[in-house]
């Protein structure tokens, strides 16, 4: 969690329009994070967040979405792009970002190219990021998990107002995000889940035990640790996908 500066990475391309050559430029940003397989894509117009979408105030600036794998790509026509490029192995839209993470093996020096020209002609052609039949689940889901809601007691309502107002915030500006679970009021355990650039990233139980779990249990001393459950949760919903899948393929033999 910390500022960083942002590199203006200048592409230019040339459109047939009216019958008569047509310069379109667009400067992407990029910004380096903590975890070196995955870079920060500033593109310079909202991404997650369309034009003009103030109303729903904080939440919809804090909105992010991610897929990790080509599957859950297929939501977002921008998405599958970058997973078509070899390498990518995730990608998290925020409200003016994209955050890609890649392969270790893979540099970044063959992939930004596919990258720039894959952000730029998504957003020339105005189509939508994710598919209107699950945009709206797919965004209500990632801003509800430190939302208050009506049935959290006044601790976990505190719990996340402070994971909403002060932690996630900075970790997007370094292209990562998280996502509360729960609250365990016995042992005073929260499990939250990182997503974004935060995933495999080698600073990430700093980030968890001096950010914030120091911060949460400074304000609220019930809180006595934080966990990270995200490969916990993956590898669960990975083996109900193929116990799915399993079942399926059954009844069609």
């Amino acid at each position: 969690m910390r500022g960083l500066a942002r590199r203006a990475q200048p592409l230019r391309r040339w459109a047939a329009v009216g019958g008569r050559a047509q310069r379109r430029s667009m400067f992407i940003q990029t910004t380096a994070t903590p975890n070196e397989d995955a870079l920060q894509f500033i593109p310079g117009v909202p991404v997650l967040r369309r034009p003009g979408d103030g109303g729903e105030g904080r939440a919809a600036s804090m909105r992010t979405v991610e897929y990790t794998s080509p599957r859950e790509g297929l939501r977002s026509p921008l998405a599958t792009r970058l997973f078509a490029i070899d390498g990518v192995r995730g990608v998290m839209f925020g409200a003016d970002f994209v955050t890609v993470r890649k392969d270790p093996d893979c540099p970044w020096q063959l992939m930004k190219p596919d990258i720039y020209a894959a952000i730029m002609d998504h957003f020339s052609s105005g189509r939508d990021l994710i598919r209107d039949d699950d945009g709206g689940a797919a965004a209500a889901t990632a801003t509800s998990s430190t939302a208050a809601g009506e049935g959290d007691s006044e601790i976990v309502a505190e719990i996340k107002e402070l994971l909403e107002s002060r932690v996630r915030p900075a970790i997007q500006e370094d292209g990562g995000d998280l996502d509360f679970v729960s609250f365990n009021e016995t042992t005073g355990v929260v499990r939250i889940r990182l997503r974004g650039a935060c995933r495999g990233c080698a600073s990430s139980s700093v980030t968890l035990k001096h950010g914030v779990e120091g911060m949460l249990s400074y304000y609220i001393p019930e809180v006595t640790g934080v966990e990270d459950v995200g490969d916990e949760l993956e590898a669960q919903a990975q083996r109900e996908f193929s116990k799915l899948e399993a079942e399926l393929s059954k009844k069609v033999v």
